[in-house]
């Protein structure tokens, strides 16, 4: 994960740039409009972005360090993890109502609302940050994550057809998740049998 840009120690020099290095959930810098940061509201959002991210971060390694233990202690480190992404949630939550532009931020509730069950949430969030900027790989992508979840195929396909044609790692990244689908479909995809063979077939037709 690359290093992201620490906004605290930014702020001041970043005032009279025409935009900002914001790091996504995947910690890529993206460059998102800058608002006057001489406005409460402004500094309110970079410094919760900030926070937020350093809390989702922790989550993720805690999450990678989970998956190596067993038991009670697999059981509390799981919390752990679940209690960061609902932590860092709040914090970008905290983001999008002092600045609705910041599209990362919509893109880092979709992704903790996701992973805390929370699909209603997730979905508009996504839709949030999509709307902010259509060609958003990451957050096409993340959407079509919650898709396949949600047993939502078609729009899944379409996803990565998209994906294919504006960013084919990204595209990658989905199909890898299409096939974990098809091996063991999660219960809260609810889907017709004829239309989860045929989606099986179409995925195994998909080159890497």
């Amino acid at each position: 994960m690359k290093h992201r840009t620490v906004w605290t120690a930014a702020l001041l020099a970043a005032i009279s740039l025409p935009c900002a290095a914001v790091p996504d959930a995947s910690g890529q810098i993206t460059s998102t409009p800058a608002p006057d940061l001489s406005g409460d509201n402004a500094m309110k959002a970079r410094l919760n972005y900030n926070l937020g991210y350093e809390i989702y971060e922790k989550a993720m390694a805690q999450e990678t360090a989970a998956a190596k233990l067993k038991g009670a202690a697999a059981r509390e480190a799981s919390e752990a993890v679940m209690e960061g992404f609902s932590q860092a949630r709040e914090r970008f939550r905290t983001v999008v109502g002092a600045d609705p532009g910041l599209k990362e931020a919509w893109n880092l509730i979709g992704y903790t609302s996701r992973r805390l069950g929370e699909f209603e949430e997730s979905l508009s969030a996504y839709d949030a940050a999509l709307k902010l900027e259509p060609d958003y790989p990451e957050a096409i992508e993340y959407r079509a994550e919650l898709f396949l979840l949600t047993g939502r195929l078609a729009q899944a396909r379409e996803a990565f057809e998209l994906l294919q044609k504006s960013n084919p790692s990204y595209a990658g990244v989905l199909l890898q998740s299409m096939r974990a689908w098809v091996a063991k479909p999660p219960a809260s995809a609810v889907v017709e049998a004829a239309d989860r063979e045929a989606f099986a077939r179409w995925v195994a037709a998909q080159k890497s």
